[in-house]
């Protein structure tokens, strides 16, 4: 069975034998310490992961299900994709489409993680899972996403964060400078208005909007855009 063959997180052992119900529906004899989560996972194209999901938990609950690049550090800008699924059954089977995600997906390993937080993840389901602890377990899967390398994903979200975290409004325009920290800059015609330029960065994917006639920045924005 796949629960003999994960690792399960939280301090959890095998899930046991599902819980027996009363004729009213209800579960009987729950024990918390019980409680297990385990997950397989496995890429059914560049962009959809399939989940097996088994748990001992009492049943209907929510769970975070998540696909993140391994190997991501905390302050990075997140390169992943995460859904909320309610599971019904001991053994529950959902996709998680990646093709969603706000970033576009490099080629890489990945993490495929399911979450159960008791607090709302019992709230619409059944309230005996309130009991249980915090419960998470993942497995390993690769996908092709957009076929851009890593490198490339990492950087682009450093010149991304770099330009959110230092650039503000009506700032003083150079290009050689914002080149030197943006890569190549492609200049375009702007409609926010006759006296502005738009300059997309590549590298970053992003848009300055500059007013030629005060040669300030005006406004960044995320993506290739004219206004």
């Amino acid at each position: 069975m796949l629960i003999a063959a994960l690792s399960v997180l939280a301090g959890c052992s095998q899930p046991q034998a599902e819980p027996q119900k009363s004729e009213s529906g209800r579960e009987e004899d729950f024990d918390a310490s019980d409680a297990a989560l385990a997950v397989s996972g496995k890429a059914l194209d560049d962009h959809q992961v399939k989940f097996e999901v088994e748990t001992t938990l009492p049943l209907p609950v929510e769970v975070v299900a998540s696909v993140s690049l391994k190997g991501q550090a905390p302050e990075d800008v997140y390169l992943g994709h995460s859904e909320r699924m309610k599971i019904e059954d001991a053994q529950s089977t959902f996709i998680v489409d990646t093709s969603k995600a706000q970033q576009p997906l490099p080629t890489g390993d990945y993490e495929a993680e399911v979450s159960f937080y008791p607090r709302w993840g019992a709230e619409n389901g059944n309230a005996a899972a309130k009991a249980a602890p915090e419960l998470r377990a993942s497995a390993d899967v690769s996908l092709k996403g957009t076929g851009s390398d890593r490198a490339a994903a990492e950087r682009k979200n450093e010149l991304q964060r770099w330009v959110m975290g230092n650039l503000g409004m009506n700032e003083p325009w150079n290009r050689e400078t914002y080149e030197a920290k943006l890569g190549k800059a492609e200049k375009g015609p702007s409609t926010m208005s006759h006296l502005h330029d738009a300059y997309y960065f590549p590298d970053a994917d992003m848009t300055l909007l500059v007013n030629r006639v005060k040669n300030e920045v005006t406004v960044w924005r995320m993506g290739n855009v004219t206004e």
